[in-house]
């Protein structure tokens, strides 16, 4: 059996407080439950330029550098890309609801994106909450529910 040095005790001894460190930081985090923070998310990837959204009821699409609705929203160009912006701006919570029953469908075209992005709007007993881009299901209010499915009006 071989002795170990001086320094190579010390390099044991600093290994092992070392490993136990790192031992008791993990169980502390697991044992008091610290999670990180959940982080908000958007509907659609950060920059992403929307060529057309729609809904089964309606549609809003690029016409060169204004919008048009089809059928007609009441919104003009200005007020249609407003109404998008504005949904784009969204940064929504984790939703803590279970999804039940059927969704309501948004397809979303995007610049450079070949397959369109499916969005998922759910409802159940005064819950709103939307899958986005990541498959995320994020929380929506109410008002934000009944925007999304009647084209901002």
């Amino acid at each position: 059996m071989k002795r170990l040095t001086k320094k190579g005790w010390n390099n044991v001894i600093i290994l092992v407080v070392l490993v136990m460190i790192v031992v008791l930081r993990l169980s502390d985090e697991r044992l008091t439950g610290t999670d990180p923070v959940p982080v908000t998310d958007g509907l659609l990837p950060t920059g992403a330029v929307v060529l057309t959204w729609a809904a089964p009821a309606w549609r809003i699409e690029r016409l060169g550098q204004s919008w048009r609705a089809v059928p007609d929203l009441g919104l003009d160009g200005a007020g249609l890309e407003a109404v998008l912006n504005q949904w784009l701006s969204w940064q929504l919570p984790p939703a803590e609801m279970a999804v039940r029953g059927a969704s309501q469908p948004l397809t979303v075209w995007l610049a450079g994106v070949a397959e369109p992005v499916s969005l998922q709007l759910y409802q159940d007993q005064g819950q709103y909450a939307v899958v986005n881009w990541r498959g995320q299901l994020l929380s929506l209010s109410q008002a934000q529910y009944r925007s999304l499915l009647s084209g901002g009006h």
